[in-house]
């Protein structure tokens, strides 16, 4: 049976348990950009030790904005966990796998993933790679949007009309109503959950308290969360 847990990190980062394999997104990045929350020395120490994160066997990265990506801590975490795959959409190390092109199809661990170059949110970062991901899981598909701008056709094209049980998107996809008509229309995810929370006082918009790093949700075919985690399924 597909199975899926997800463990948040900071503002897009999520580590993804899908059978045997450890996948992270957009976890490790530490410049602190005005608004969103970042990975601090002590939430990395912590996500070291925490048994949802620690070994990952795919690193990936939508794209390498400093709210997303650390060349530094992804050095580190490969010094760790030297076997883990490592992918991006710009050249950082010799030995990655480089997304380019409108995208490819990879399989790893019995999953397959279909990455798409989607336009990234904003005129002024339209030169910026940035790529989707569809992770199918013996048909359990998750999508992973990046900083997709809201409503693009192009992630229709990714999606490719087939169901998708799992959406990880930014909030804005939720607080717009082009947004919440396209996840409805077009996405028709089974659950969603809602990530990049922008920031205000110290606190996620919309997520009174602010959850706690490492809140998780574990999905399966029973379409329930069988634990408690911080989202918006």
């Amino acid at each position: 049976m597909p199975h899926c847990q997800l463990t948040l990190s900071a503002n897009a980062g999520v580590s993804l348990e899908l059978g045997r394999a450890r996948l992270w997104s957009d976890v490790l990045h530490n410049k602190k950009v005005p608004g969103f929350s970042t990975v601090t020395p002590e939430l990395w120490e912590f996500l070291r030790k925490n048994n949802h994160f620690a070994k990952p066997d795919l690193i990936f990265y939508t794209h390498c904005h400093p709210d997303h990506y650390s060349r530094g801590l992804t050095e580190q975490a490969r010094t760790l966990w030297p076997h883990a795959e490592l992918i991006l959409p710009e050249q950082e190390f010799d030995d990655q796998i480089l997304l380019s092109g409108k995208g490819c199809r990879l399989s790893f661990s019995g999953l397959s993933l279909e990455f798409r170059r989607l336009p990234h949110e904003g005129e002024q970062y339209a030169g910026v790679p940035n790529y989707g991901c569809v992770i199918n899981d013996s048909g359990f598909r998750i999508l992973i949007a990046g900083d997709c701008s809201v409503a693009n056709s192009e992630l229709a094209d990714l999606i490719e009309e087939a169901p998708i049980d799992l959406a990880l998107l930014n909030f804005p996809w939720a607080a717009l109503s082009r947004g919440r008509d396209f996840i409805r229309q077009q996405i028709r995810p089974k659950h969603l959950v809602l990530i990049s929370f922008a920031l205000y006082r110290g606190q996620p918009v919309g997520l009174p308290g602010g959850g706690s790093p490492g809140g998780k949700v574990s999905l399966g075919h029973s379409g329930r969360p069988h634990s408690p985690g911080r989202t918006a399924v």
